[in-house]
């Protein structure tokens, strides 16, 4: 008789998709399936399309961020290519049960132009921790004249906790005995053959460290991509005819983020329409309309990724030929 073995891996994807699935049979029991489907198709079709050209320019700014990072560590690649990477990035977060595995797909094509993959890895490090700091101080701003209740306070304070959060993984980046204390802890279990690519790693981050004046500028387009892709959750609510305050939105999407990004469910799948009911329930949106504006936002995102599928379906015969040819790129 043979046993079935499961690794952990799979177990762990398979706990996500399970808890996915049981809160999204949750939701619908407690949400009329035939009104989302109603408010699903009367929603504004131009609107929607706006929704998705606002997130595809916050896309292509975001890929420009990046390219402002890879010159910095002298990785030399067209924009145009940035550009396609970026997508393909975008598309394996979404549809990857682990939303890390775009970052190591823009590891991967980025180090086909470096020599080692440290310079790569630093610079999507750096590219996420500026996002995510641009992101967390742009609500910790704009949200304040949303606090006017208790629980709207509470919310804040989370806002707060979260830039806290954001400002020490960025000051932990560039801290030197930060990278020591992890080759300290992977040594512990094993991994010691790793501290060589770590080191390196610093040594990226260093240099992107002393090149203040370019973190500036790239924290500054990390606002501009923020900004957009906020916008696109408040096109998407008008688009379903929701008159909600843009305040609300800088106040509750960078907490929908931090939520989502928690490895406890399928791409956030169910976590982000539960949390957005509660959330924008708060502001007296109902259910059925809560659980639409996160379900479609989160539609319009994958639909514009799938550029990046695109992309990667086109270069597969290229990248094959060439792998007889060694030392190109692509």
């Amino acid at each position: 008789m043979t046993v079935l073995r499961w690794s952990p891996r799979v177990l762990a994807i398979a706990a996500k998709l399970a808890l996915s699935v049981a809160l999204m049979v949750f939701l619908f029991r407690r949400i009329p399936l035939a009104a989302v489907g109603e408010a699903l198709r009367s929603a504004d079709r131009g609107v929607l399309l706006a929704a998705a050209a606002l997130m595809l320019a916050s896309n292509l700014t975001g890929a420009f961020q990046w390219s402002r990072l890879l010159n910095a560590v002298e990785i030399r690649i067209p924009l145009w290519k940035v550009c396609a990477y970026y997508h393909v990035g975008l598309f394996f977060n979404n549809f990857l049960p682990a939303n890390i595995g775009g970052d190591i797909a823009r590891v991967v094509d980025a180090s086909r132009y470096s020599r080692t993959r440290a310079a790569a890895l630093a610079t999507v490090v750096m590219d996420r921790a500026l996002g995510t700091l641009a992101l967390a101080g742009l609500a910790l701003v704009t949200s304040i004249p949303a606090i006017d209740r208790f629980h709207l306070s509470l919310a804040y304070l989370a806002l707060v906790g979260f830039f806290l959060a954001s400002l020490t993984f960025l000051w932990a980046l560039f801290h030197p005995r930060f990278l020591a204390a992890v080759e300290a802890v992977m040594a512990r279990v094993g991994l010691a053959r790793l501290k060589p690519h770590l080191d390196e790693l610093a040594l990226n981050l260093a240099g992107l460290r002393d090149q203040r004046g370019l973190l500036l500028r790239v924290f500054l387009i990390a606002l501009v991509v923020q900004v957009a892709r906020i916008g696109v959750h408040a096109l998407v609510a008008r688009a379903f005819g929701l008159h909600i305050e843009l305040t609300y939105f800088f106040l509750f999407v960078p907490l929908l983020a931090v939520i989502v990004s928690l490895p406890i469910s399928f791409n956030g799948i169910g976590v982000r329409e539960g949390a957005g009911i509660v959330f924008f329930g708060w502001v007296g949106v109902s259910r059925t309309a809560a659980f639409s504006l996160q379900f479609t936002t989160y539609l319009v995102a994958v639909a514009v990724s799938l550029l990046g599928a695109v992309v990667f379906l086109a270069r597969i015969p290229r990248r094959r030929a060439q792998a007889r040819q060694p030392g190109r790129s692509s």
